[in-house]
């Protein structure tokens, strides 16, 4: 109990991230309750809770990966995707896919990679707040082997020319130049 004038301050917990609340100071005494003036103020974001998901489909030059965001931190998720790095702890501002906004599960396109190369890769979501990243994983992209080939037997054979040829069986996974 407090009388007279008198400043005062009181501690508020148990606030949710990124949200807008309302408060009023008031005092009560015998004849009733007295307000103050409506004030507002919103508690800062935090970064966006994220997970990597496995990585599947590796080939020579791609792979499949992904995230879940499961939190937004209290800002709307205005971009989330991969990003991956032939380097641990790849970011957002290097090689990244866009999959979209919003929390959920999502599902990323890896291209243009390099044969038989070690990637690093984790997933990202950006709010007003920051960036978020998922746990970081690394695959192997294949690697091109020699291609299998068989000669066939030479045939019409003249003074000056002869006809061979021959079989491709395997492109060892690469493009036959």
């Amino acid at each position: 109990i407090i009388s007279g004038a008198s400043d005062f301050t009181s501690n508020i917990t148990g606030l949710q991230p990124g949200i807008k609340y309302y408060v009023r100071a008031y005092a009560k005494n015998s004849v009733g309750v007295a307000y103050g003036d409506e004030l507002s103020f919103t508690t800062p974001a935090l970064t966006p809770s994220v997970t990597t998901t496995a990585i599947t489909d590796i080939t020579l030059n791609s792979a499949k990966s992904g995230g879940n965001i499961t939190t937004d931190g209290g800002a709307p998720v205005t971009e989330r995707g991969v990003c991956w790095s032939k380097s641990p702890n790849p970011t957002a501002s290097g090689d990244c896919t866009s999959d979209g906004q919003g929390t959920g599960s999502f599902t990323s396109n890896i291209t243009d990679l390099d044969p038989g190369t070690k990637y690093y890769v984790r997933a990202y979501a950006k709010n007003t707040s920051g960036t978020g990243y998922g746990e970081e994983l690394s695959f192997t992209t294949d690697q091109v082997l020699f291609p299998s080939v068989t000669t066939s037997q030479i045939s019409s054979v003249g003074v000056t020319t002869a006809v061979a040829g021959g079989n491709v069986t395997s492109d060892g996974g690469g493009t036959i130049l």
